[in-house]
Order: C-alpha cells, then structure tokens, then sequence
C-alpha cells in the first residue's frame, strides 16, 4: 500500500512540476493574451447588442458563447505556442515578437468587428463616419478599388431591417 501511495504522490508532483514549468515559460506572454481576451469579450458584447436591436431578441445563443470561447481559447494557443517559438526557436524570448504580432493581428480582427458593430448600432454617428471615410479612403489609394458601392450597399442593408437574409440574396 505504501508503494502505490509513493506513486500517485510522485506522479502528482511530476504533474504539477510541469504545470509550473509551462506556466513560468508563458508567464511574459499573460498581458497580451488578456488583452486579447478584452477585445473578443468585448466584441461579443457588441455583437449580442447588434443582434438585439435587429431581432429585438433578449435571449443570448449558446452557440454564438460557444463560439466566443472557442475563439478565445484559439486565441490563447496560438499566442502562448508564438511564445514557444519566440522562447526555443527564434530565441526573440525577451521581446515576444511573434506573440505580439499574434496577439495585435487579433486585436486588429476584433477593433474592426466592434467598429461594424458601432456602424450597426449607430449609423449616422460622426466616428462611424470618419471610420467610413478613412477606409474609403486607404482602400482606394493603397488596393486601387472604389468601395463606393459596397458602402451604398452596406447601408441599404443596415436600413432595411424588415427583410431577412434569404430575401436579400434573390433580389441580387
């Protein structure tokens, strides 16, 4: 009986000095993964508002939640495994390169979800407006297209409440 105690005692210890190990290794990288964390919460914050005022629904769809935590916890592992790289590959450890190109490249996905949010909720608000017109803007200096008629198109939709998606989809 002393043996078996031995080793489930040595197996737990095996285990939780391992824990400690992983969690010392990604320890730098926790700020940008809660930061990370910030911005897809707070995106399906604004998501569950949007769907509010379009369905006027109160009710909050699992799957949508399940989906957010699948999203954040995609985000944690690939964050903490650019941190393994940055830390045994590259040896860029004391600056986390690649763990912050991950976490910004997140970050950068999200701002522009809460932005198509924020034009959502409100249309005709100024930052809503000037977002518009800057990426109007960059779009037709730096891709050389002319998002004109995506923009008249994207409002026509955010007017038009009273039509569904299927509808939208035979009048093209």
């Amino acid at each position: 009986m002393n043996l078996v105690k031995r080793i489930f005692a040595n197996g737990y210890q095996s285990i939780c000095g391992w824990l400690t190990g992983v969690a010392t290794i990604l320890a730098p990288a926790m700020p940008l993964i809660g930061v990370t964390f910030l911005f897809i919460i707070l995106d399906l914050i604004y998501g569950y508002k949007v769907c509010k005022k379009f369905t006027g629904s109160k009710h909050f769809e699992s799957v949508k939640f399940w989906n957010t935590l699948e999203k954040l916890g995609f985000a944690a592992i690939m964050i903490a495994g650019f941190t393994l790289l940055d830390k045994f590959i590259f040896m860029t450890y004391a600056d986390l390169v690649l763990a912050k190109v991950a976490a910004g490249a997140i970050c950068f996905a999200e701002i522009i979800s809460l932005l198509e949010s924020r034009k959502a909720l409100k249309p005709n608000s100024l930052i809503t407006k000037l977002f518009t017109k800057i990426i109007k803007s960059k779009a037709e200096k730096y891709l050389d297209v002319d998002i004109t008629d995506i923009l008249e198109e994207q409002n026509t939709i955010t007017n038009d409440t009273n039509t569904d998606k299927s509808s939208k989809k035979i009048n093209k």
